[in-house]
């Protein structure tokens, strides 16, 4: 790669981490672009440029913001979908992480699991976000829709201040104009108590399904706290097929309050589960056994 292409491949980068950041307006960009090029000054293909690239993104000090590979972005991760079982009345469900290039197979398989669990009429729910990571929020707020109702549950509220919600509409997961998963039947809302589970690893979209049961009278969440990326991420392309995942807007639930890059701490601390059984299960269990 000529030096000018290297120029123009940094450039681009820069050039969207300026337009798109959270953080953009607290930077020197001209004093950014100059220490950039002089570090990229003997590159000669686009991964000689990752480090000079990453060391920008640390200058934004936003740790949700960061740089993926080519050759990671061409890498889809092993697809994960919902599972659940009844433990004695109550059900609880797990919702893992997932890209989006797996929403529908996720979906579908998280509603199987969501019906069979509603047949059996279970007295109470956990929902079990320890490991989510993030991903594509809209297929797991679709499975777990009937345990948040209908309204709105949260918003990305950009640098200007403005917000954009999300929620659910007629049973749908709606975030702004878009409508996910549109033609998919989903169940009736339900009238239930439940308790989310999160730890240090909910993280980014796994957080934003935690802020949608946030405010909610019949909800408490256990465990430990989130890893601390509730804000919104777009993601850029950069020539080489690498990509910018750009923090946008911070999160905030439906009363208001906004999250951000500080963990969110759960209801009732609970250490993580021991040798001989699930401590953190185990006590949402026995809080939804409690009458309300």
């Amino acid at each position: 790669m000529r030096t000018t292409r290297v120029r123009a491949y940094v450039d681009k980068a820069l050039d969207l981490l300026q337009r798109h950041s959270m953080e953009s307006a607290k930077v020197d960009w001209p004093s950014i672009r100059a220490q950039a090029h002089l570090a990229t000054a003997g590159a000669s293909t686009p991964e000689d440029t990752y480090d000079a690239i990453r060391q920008v993104i640390a200058t934004l000090g936003n740790p949700h913001t960061h740089l993926v590979t080519s050759h990671r972005a061409s890498t889809p991760p092993e697809p994960t979908v919902p599972t659940g079982r009844l433990v004695e009345a109550t059900a609880w469900l797990v919702i893992p992480e997932t890209d989006a290039r797996n929403g529908a197979a996720y979906v579908t398989a998280g509603l199987g699991v969501l019906n069979d669990l509603i047949s059996n009429q279970p007295t109470g729910w956990v929902v079990d976000l320890r490991g989510n990571r993030g991903g594509d929020m809209h297929p797991m707020l679709t499975v777990v829709a009937p345990l948040l109702g209908e309204g709105e549950k949260g918003r990305f509220i950009g640098p200007n201040g403005r917000g954009q919600g999300w929620g659910i509409r007629r049973g749908h997961v709606y975030n702004g104009w878009h409508t996910a998963f549109r033609r998919t039947k989903i169940p009736a809302a339900l009238d239930a108590r439940v308790a989310v589970l999160v730890d240090g690893r909910t993280a980014s979209s796994g957080e934003a399904v935690l802020i949608s049961f946030l405010g909610a009278e019949n909800v408490r969440t256990f465990g430990e706290p989130t890893a601390g990326y509730a804000t919104a991420n777009q993601a850029f392309k950069l020539p080489d097929g690498a990509r910018i995942a750009i923090t946008t807007a911070h999160m905030a639930d439906r009363t208001g309050r906004v999250y951000g890059n500080t963990p969110i701490a759960p209801d009732t601390p609970v250490s993580n589960s021991s040798a001989t059984g699930d401590r953190v299960r185990d006590t949402a269990i026995a809080w939804l056994a409690q009458r309300p």
